[in-house]
């Protein structure tokens, strides 16, 4: 994944902030793909586990999270993305 790494970090890090959750792979890949070629760097933390081929509501949920201090302008390049592809644009 573009700028998204998967390894573990502490809750209570203050640095990072959460800015969504993805529900499957192809959401999860999307997301951190759009920010990492804006140059937003994410972490992943995911609930998948991985002895079971399919993800199915929380059970399959990774939550991608930002430095604190990108996190307004990673919120912003996710809501540009997601009213252009509303109206079909993407």
């Amino acid at each position: 994944m573009d700028g998204a790494s998967s390894v573990k970090f502490p809750l209570d890090d203050d640095t990072w902030e959460k800015i969504h959750t993805a529900f499957n792979d192809a959401e999860l890949h999307l997301i951190t793909g759009i920010l990492g070629g804006e140059g937003v760097e994410c972490r992943i933390r995911s609930g998948r586990v991985s002895q079971l081929p399919f993800s199915h509501g929380a059970l399959g949920a990774a939550e991608i999270y930002v430095p604190k201090a990108d996190a307004p302008l990673a919120q912003r390049i996710l809501m540009v993305y997601r009213n252009r592809s509303s109206v079909g644009e993407v």
